[in-house]
């Protein structure tokens, strides 16, 4: 069985429709697209070149007691040894070690997670995507970039003030002499029940959604690009974050053990690799209930918002995961075939005014039956 044709390597531009836009994108944008550009040939091509020699042993691996043995314990094994390193990582106190430990990090679980995709992808279509990864690779640092920048704007709206008013309160109530493993998953699901509503609203509110669209705009699920988010969304978030989050102060070494393990149970929610997951499909969103929400349908799309946890879906009725089938492989935004893939692109898209005509295949939406499922456009 031979992999499928290799997609073009460039990433799609601004549409012609929307001359203006494409204008700004290409001149504007032009040194974004040199650093793209760079990263392919530099990084993206010799290190796609290396993994894809694993193309064959997956193949023999298939049906094997072994795949099988690593599809149903390859989660839980990631956990555990997510949290053991992240205690050691703070066991005294937060460090120059801390600090470079979680740094390399994301370097690590890329070399973790990446030869896995390839010998156990739940989808041989999303083993190579173009020149994506080097877009995620620059909105992965502008993400952090962006981060900065939130708490210079929540300074500036007072909100800081407000959180240093209420922390006494926050350690007051914070139970710090609570075992490390339940203050960590404590502080996660709170922080994720507020990840719920906001990630709902990006969902159902059209302004909003019209900023996540560029998280749904990949259009194969990989390890790297759960990243992938408009500076707005990541900026509105630390908003609507900071207030609550202020009477949850649970100490130094907790936030970090907790981001740790979240960014174990993020790669998994993008993986592309193929997991028995059973019942932690049930307590994680990971796996096939977060492939579910990348779906263009938005009737199954609309479904999954849990960050880290799925009990807040199965809780407010958005879960879904049907037992009887497993979901396909063809994501994206719905009737938005032409949404940019460009970094300037994505960045630019949430400002178009007329989304719906400039990305959006109206030919190929006039030729849709009746009962054809109700796609998710760009607003």
């Amino acid at each position: 069985m031979a992999l499928a044709q290799q997609p073009n390597t460039s990433n799609r531009r601004m549409p012609k429709k929307a001359p203006i836009a494409r204008f700004l994108e290409t001149w504007l944008g032009a040194p974004l697209h040199a650093l793209e550009f760079i990263l392919q040939w530099v990084l993206v091509k010799p290190t796609r070149w290396f993994w894809r020699h694993l193309d064959s042993l997956s193949y023999k691996l298939e049906g094997t007691r072994l795949r099988k043995v690593l599809a149903h314990t390859i989660f839980p094994f990631t956990l555990i040894l997510s949290f053991f390193i992240g205690y050691r990582l703070v066991e005294n106190g937060i460090t120059s070690l801390t600090l470079l430990g979680f740094v390399l990090l994301p370097i690590i679980f890329g070399l973790y997670c990446a030869p896995l995709e390839r010998l156990m992808p739940y989808s041989r279509k999303w083993l190579e995507g173009g020149n994506d990864t080097a877009v995620d690779i620059i909105m992965y640092f502008s993400g952090a970039f962006w981060s900065g920048i939130s708490g210079l704007i929540v300074s500036a709206l007072f909100i800081i003030g407000i959180v240093e008013m209420l922390e006494p309160y926050g350690h007051n109530l914070w139970p710090d002499d609570w075992n490390l493993i339940i203050q960590v998953t404590l502080f996660i699901l709170i922080k994720d029940f507020f990840r719920y509503w906001f990630h709902r609203a990006l969902h159902e509110i059209p302004a909003l959604w019209r900023i996540h669209a560029a998280h749904h705009s990949v259009e194969r699920l990989y390890w790297l690009n759960g990243i992938r988010a408009h500076p707005l969304e990541i900026v509105s978030q630390a908003i609507f974050y900071a207030i609550p989050l202020a009477l949850v102060q649970p100490s130094a070494e907790v936030a970090l053990v907790a981001v740790i393990l979240q960014l174990s149970i993020g790669i998994f929610q993008h993986s592309n690799i193929d997991l028995e997951l059973g019942w932690w499909e049930y307590i994680f969103s990971i796996g096939d209930n977060h492939r579910y929400h990348h779906y263009p349908d938005k009737g199954i799309g609309d479904s999954n918002y849990g960050g880290e946890f799925i009990v807040w879906d199965i809780l407010f009725g958005t879960f879904h995961n049907p037992r009887d089938e497993r979901p396909h492989d063809n994501i994206g935004i719905g009737t938005a075939p032409d949404y940019p893939m460009t970094v300037a692109g994505l960045y630019l898209a949430p400002f178009l005014p007329n989304q719906k005509t400039v990305f959006r295949a109206e030919d190929d939406v006039n030729e849709l039956p009746a009962t054809a499922p109700k796609l998710q456009p760009a607003e």
